[in-house]
């Protein structure tokens, strides 16, 4: 993260990517992953975001180019506006997505359910005819 005074850099300090808030400016290094959504604000790389689209080239990211949190930044260094964190990011809506669709069944299966209790019941009713 940088702090900037008068438009100049005058410190530059790791921190978690927890405490990243939006609008700090981050220094993404080639070969780490970027931290959070944000609008890159100087240097040009290639960042691999196929663990979001499924792309599997690396897209091109220059100045005033969107970065999404989580993606592998490849070559340069970039100096990235973060805009949002946390759980406000792309990668953790996709991810609350899946869980929600996971635990939900759809209207087929439960149809399917309903069908294989009602088979089930049939079957039992059969066989007890069958004994008497």
């Amino acid at each position: 993260m940088f702090c900037f005074l008068g438009g100049r850099t005058i410190e530059e300090r790791e921190i978690d990517s927890l405490l990243v808030q939006p609008g700090d400016t981050l220094k993404v290094l080639p070969g780490t992953k970027i931290p959070a959504d944000g609008i890159v604000t100087w240097g040009s790389s290639y960042v691999n975001e196929s663990m979001v689209t499924g792309e599997s080239i690396p897209v091109s990211k220059e100045v005033n180019a969107s970065v999404i949190g989580g993606t592998i930044n490849l070559h340069g260094v970039l100096h990235v506006q973060a805009t949002k964190v946390g759980s406000d990011t792309v990668l953790s809506q996709i991810i609350s997505l899946v869980e929600t669709a996971q635990m939900s069944k759809a209207p087929i299966q439960k149809f399917a359910d309903y069908v294989s209790i009602l088979l089930m019941l049939l079957c039992d009713f059969y066989a007890l005819q069958m004994l008497i």
